[in-house]
């Protein structure tokens, strides 16, 4: 496996170029089709704006995979999900098909995986010291909860230019790391491609000092289909007892979007509301009436996600148990639910330890 990446590895340079064209492609018929998001309500661009990232990344992911000679994942029940995934959420970005039956096709995908490959989640490691908590019949049930989960996890914090693009390409990487090291070439060379597919679009995503506002959007269609492919390397890589990481370290490399839906929708639940209920409530948002620029609010969470990985893994190289990893993620997800449940005071604070011009004043 180790030789495909260093035979075939090169062609992943090519997935930000490939994404790139082709978000440049999809932008005029995004806008005869009705692809289009425009301003209104709780959203931040005053502007419409064409949801064709998730359809660049998915195609750029394909196109790159098949110059390789490969299939992701060397399966088609994946590639099934996958086009389950894309097809609905490109339905939702031109349509607007509504909660539920955006949950009932993530439903359907995680099923496609979960009984048409071995990927499973089968265990959740050693969190309590009493040994490994193993999952049994109960593992396919486990490993559709986790990819919905993440689907979720991954389009909810798709809430200003840049965000979910820059967030998930930390632990893109260090998936890709961890795959190349433990002798998986095939499997760093799909992160690789995904993690240059996204790189593709983000050129067109984030704000920068030649773009004022994105001129593309991720959309429904690629927060779930990132949320659906990070779930999947992340089982392989952590779901089993022969993996290289721990199932608590692969939390903590998905730390930031994870801490923020489960804080979220607690919020919802204890204050009488759907946990799917649309709302600012998300830790962007309250950085953002804080006076923080996008700019400062996505080089902030982004800087967070790479940091929460490289210290897990810091962590698991000095020899930390899985219960002080799985213990210390209790505590942050304790700090981060309070400072979203209290957001006037977080505001203080933030105001306090870091001063929003420090951190330059770019939009």
């Amino acid at each position: 496996m180790a030789a495909f990446l260093e035979a075939k590895g090169w062609l992943a340079l090519l997935a930000p170029l490939v994404s790139a064209l082709l978000v440049l492609a999809l932008i005029a018929p995004a806008r005869r089709f009705g692809m289009v998001d425009h301003p209104g309500g709780r959203k931040n661009h005053d502007h419409p704006t064409p949801l064709v990232g998730g359809l660049a990344i998915f195609l750029a992911f394909l196109i790159v995979n098949a110059l390789a000679g490969a299939i992701p994942g060397d399966s088609q029940s994946l590639l099934a999900a996958m086009a389950v995934t894309v097809a609905v959420g490109v339905l939702d970005d031109a349509h607007e098909i509504g909660h539920r039956s955006k949950f009932f096709a993530q439903i359907a995908a995680a099923l496609l995986v979960a009984t048409g490959t071995s990927v499973h989640m089968t265990h959740f490691g050693d969190l309590f010291g009493f040994g490994d908590i193993e999952l049994g019949k109960w593992a396919p049930l486990v490993t559709v909860v986790s990819i919905v989960g993440l689907m979720n996890a991954i389009n909810m914090i798709d809430g200003v230019d840049g965000l979910a693009g820059s967030v998930v390409l930390p632990p893109l990487l260090i998936h890709a790391a961890l795959a190349a090291t433990s002798g998986q070439g095939r499997l760093a060379f799909e992160l690789l491609a995904l993690a240059g597919a996204v790189a593709g679009f983000l050129f067109f995503n984030l704000r920068t000092p030649w773009r004022a506002r994105a001129a593309a959007f991720m959309g429904d269609t690629g927060g779930l289909l990132l949320g659906l492919l990070l779930a999947w390397y992340s089982i392989i890589l952590a779901g089993n007892d022969k993996a290289p990481i721990c199932p608590i370290a692969a939390v903590w490399l998905l730390a930031v979007p994870l801490l923020d839906m489960g804080s979220v929708m607690l919020l919802r639940l204890f204050q009488g509301k759907s946990p799917f209920h649309a709302d600012r409530q998300h830790l962007h948002y309250v950085l953002l009436d804080a006076g923080y620029s996008v700019g400062q609010v996505v080089a902030m969470m982004s800087a967070a996600s790479l940091a929460f990985g490289l210290l897990a893994l810091l962590a698991r190289d000095a020899g930390a148990s899985e219960p002080a990893l799985f213990l210390a993620f209790l505590v942050v997800w304790g700090g981060y639910w309070l400072a979203l449940a209290r957001p006037g005071k977080t505001v203080r604070v933030a105001a306090l330890v870091v001063k929003p011009r420090l951190l330059g004043t770019g939009d």
